[in-house]
């Protein structure tokens, strides 16, 4: 970053107010269109999939934590080395899962297996699966005893199979199965029809969950999207909570996943058989929301059967890791308007901690890349303001020669300018350059779970939250104040106590950013005192 000269100081403060403004905005008004509303209205004129799908899932109640335990639930255990939960027999759903490699707060702190989904209480939150039917089919429900088949612990190649039979001769099966150390597993519905009848049945799978309650925010920590969301068609789908309450969406898709995003982690649905037209929904059953995806009616003739399977990713949103799926899971992370650089410095920096394990010395070296990359900006942002320096002297005498006739003063100034070969935006545009940067790695920073609980030396345990004892905050301001002194002072006495009065603001706005952006503008600043330096000496 280049000196810290009054322009310099007014580009970067406005950066800061278009950074907030951006922030706000882009994410609390700006929010893609729901793409849902676009179909909806085609989505209802399709056949009987409107009446029969989610209506009907929704006619059982929720459990609760006051309902009194069935007992003869039975609760089968999983365990993958990444993920253990539990699947209940009754209604064959996914009933708690806990992430065994992210906890709720540092280890050193007593912190626990994040436990994201649980079928009970006020954090309400299981995935189901099933087939629906017209009237006069009986089906499994909710309240429905699956039976096991077969034993074993479950977990990579020991699938769990339920199963479970009705009075007319349909037989339901359910499959779970789980590889080892990966987010990614596979259910199966499966119906046999033995009756002497054909059954027309529609298969659906969703998550239900009860909103989550808002944590405690950060200044400036409005992040990406939280809430319903999918991904299809190559659209990005989401819908804020509150207004799921007032209407149901519906939308027809061909491909893609559907479920809830958090901040850092994500719970989707991919449905099999790419390329056939499924109803996705995202809709709300007091006091829960639903996400989840309809197939298209089909016919069983008597000895038939008909399969259907769904991949589920529940877990992390780790850039490589949702990439390597080839899902466009990726897609559930959107870092803003200038994505297209985020991914590549988020890349940089996973470059460096793979060989450094540890993502703050990763920071500072993608600081130096940013420096190295920006210099020639700098230097010439520098010269600039050094020959605007050197005609200082000849600016008051304009100022008071056509004290009276401004026309004439600027006209007379622009001439100086052009005699001398001074442009007076040199020492701006070149900070205009870094605030695309500047808001992607914003963005990378606050958004990646690779920053959670991410250690740097010392005191600073975590770069994703603030500095606990605001070393590095104060640090950064008495950086920008050696760059504030270094430069000359404005003429103006009001402009130069403003100018020595910004570090003060910009230090208490750093007080609660995350901890690893500090320790970027810090570098950053740093950097630029040396840089700066150095070319007073050449220009010397």
């Amino acid at each position: 970053m280049k000196p810290l000269d009054k322009r310099t100081l007014l580009a970067i403060s406005l950066s800061f107010v278009l950074l907030v403004v951006y922030q706000t905005i882009s994410d609390l008004y700006l929010a893609p269109p729901p793409v849902v509303q676009q179909t909806t209205e085609a989505a209802k004129e399709t056949d009987t999939v409107k009446v029969v799908e989610p209506e009907q899932a929704k006619s059982v109640p929720i459990r609760t934590i006051d309902m009194p335990k069935d007992p003869q639930e039975r609760r089968f255990e999983f365990d993958n080395g990444v993920i253990k939960g539990q699947i209940s027999s009754l209604g064959g759903m996914l009933a708690e899962l806990k992430f065994l490699k992210h906890f709720d707060k540092l280890q050193a702190e007593g912190g626990q297996p994040i436990q994201f989904m649980n079928n009970a209480g006020p954090h309400l939150f299981f995935e189901e699966s099933g087939f629906l039917a017209e009237v006069g089919v009986e089906l499994p429900t909710r309240n429905t005893q699956w039976q096991r088949e077969g034993s074993g612990t479950v977990g990579p190649g020991v699938p769990l199979v339920l199963s479970w039979e009705n009075s007319k001769g349909l037989r339901f099966e359910k499959v779970f199965s789980f590889e080892k150390g990966s987010y990614l597993f596979t259910t199966v519905d499966r119906v046999i029809n033995k009756s002497a009848q054909p059954v027309t049945l529609f298969h659906f799978a969703h998550f239900v969950r009860i909103e989550p309650k808002a944590e405690d925010q950060q200044a400036m920590a409005i992040s990406d999207f939280q809430g319903p969301m999918g991904y299809l068609d190559n659209v990005r789908v989401q819908h804020v909570y509150d207004d799921l309450k007032k209407h149901d969406q519906r939308t027809n898709g061909q491909d893609g996943w559907i479920g809830f995003s958090d901040k850092y982690f994500l719970a989707a649905i991919v449905p099999d058989l790419p390329g056939s037209t499924k109803k996705y929904y995202f809709d709300y059953d007091e006091p829960s929301h639903r996400t989840g995806v309809v197939t298209s009616k089909q016919e069983i003739q008597p000895n038939g059967q008909l399969e259907k399977k769904s991949r589920l990713f529940i877990g992390p949103k780790e850039l490589n890791v949702l990439e390597s799926l080839d899902l466009k899971l990726e897609r559930s992370i959107d870092y803003g308007w200038f994505h297209f650089l985020a991914v590549p410095l988020v890349k940089i920096l996973f470059f460096f901690n793979e060989f450094f394990h540890n993502f703050g010395i990763a920071i500072i070296l993608l600081t130096v890349i940013i420096k190295l990359l920006f210099y020639p900006l700098a230097t010439k942002s520098y010269r600039s303001m050094n020959a605007m320096k050197k005609l200082a002297p000849k600016m008051e005498e304009l100022k008071k020669l056509y004290a009276h006739d401004k026309a004439m003063m600027q006209q007379e100034t622009m001439k100086m300018y052009q005699e001398n070969k001074v442009n007076p935006l040199g020492g701006c545009l070149p900070i205009v350059v870094q605030i695309p940067v500047f808001f992607a790695l914003y963005k990378v920073l606050l958004l990646s779970i690779e920053m959670r609980h991410a250690p740097l030396f010392l005191w600073i345990h975590d770069l994703s939250v603030m500095d606990p004892y605001y070393v590095l905050p104060l640090l950064m301001g008495a950086s920008m104040f050696v760059q504030t002194k270094l430069n000359p002072a404005p003429a103006d006495p009001v402009q130069a106590k403003v100018m020595l009065f910004l570090p003060v603001i910009f230090t208490f706005m750093f007080l609660s950013f995350p901890a690893g952006l500090v320790m970027y503008w810090l570098v950053n600043n740093i950097l630029s005192i040396a840089q700066q330096g150095y070319i007073m000496k050449q220009e010397a």
